[in-house]
């Protein structure tokens, strides 16, 4: 088995020089992070240079219809949301009680609750209840999707995905590298079976145009994969 070799510190020190450098205007962010800090969730949230990369995407389609699956406690969600127009918004999804009480707690401190629908339940039946209003006409296409929940669900959300995308669409899901593990390990582990299953899926629907972008810092070696719905 072979072992992922990171030069660390190095990742996280360009991290930092990041963050101070380029994130300097953007102390909203800090004071959410000092506020989830108080509460019972795990650091698991993107850094700041990933939520700024989906901040970006998200600005330069022009997108205004965004779908996340996996709220957390809302932290990627006000990246996404934070400069949409006036009539975009970020629909949220998560099962867990206390994230979403916290994100609730996230967007009102940050005046974004009119921006935001956040949506709690188990992802396939949010999706499921998502696509049958998409169906009847009472909610758009998805003009980005950010999937960021258990991997080993990763396939069988993408099916909705594509189902309430159009052609541009672009979709992004995250923790695609996981440390090399999708080479190093084998199929025990689901979430790294749901990861391969996702990717091969990408690799077999002709409908999808999709890459891997690795990533390295404060979060460890891992990656998005970045697919476009043709």
């Amino acid at each position: 088995m072979r072992s992922a070799v990171i030069p660390s510190p190095l990742p996280d020190e360009v991290d930092d020089l990041v963050f101070k450098r380029l994130h300097q205007d953007e102390k909203m962010f800090d004071t959410i992070l000092s506020f989830h800090r108080t509460k019972p969730i795990p650091k698991i949230n993107v850094p700041a240079n990933h939520g700024k990369f989906l901040n970006f995407l998200i600005r330069l389609m022009g997108a205004k219809h965004v779908l996340e699956i996996g709220t957390l406690a809302g932290y990627s969600t006000v990246w996404m949301a934070k400069d949409l127009p006036d009539d975009g918004k970020v629909t949220t999804i998560d099962f867990d009680e206390n994230h979403i009480k916290i994100a609730e707690q996230t967007f009102a401190m940050v005046n974004m609750q009119e921006k935001i629908r956040l949506l709690q339940g188990k992802a396939m039946d949010c999706l499921e209840d998502l696509l049958k209003e998409y169906k009847q006409g009472l909610i758009p296409s998805f003009d980005f999707i950010f999937i960021d929940a258990d991997k080993e669900n990763n396939q069988y959300y993408l099916d909705y995905c594509i189902e309430m995308s159009h052609s541009g669409t672009v979709i992004i899901a995250d923790n695609m590298v996981r440390d090399g593990k999708i080479i190093t390990e084998d199929d025990k582990a689901p979430n790294i079976r749901g990861i391969r299953q996702y990717l091969q899926k990408l690799q077999d629907n002709p409908r999808l145009d999709s890459t891997v972008l690795q990533t390295v810092g404060h979060k460890g070696w891992d990656g998005f994969a970045i697919t476009m719905v043709k």
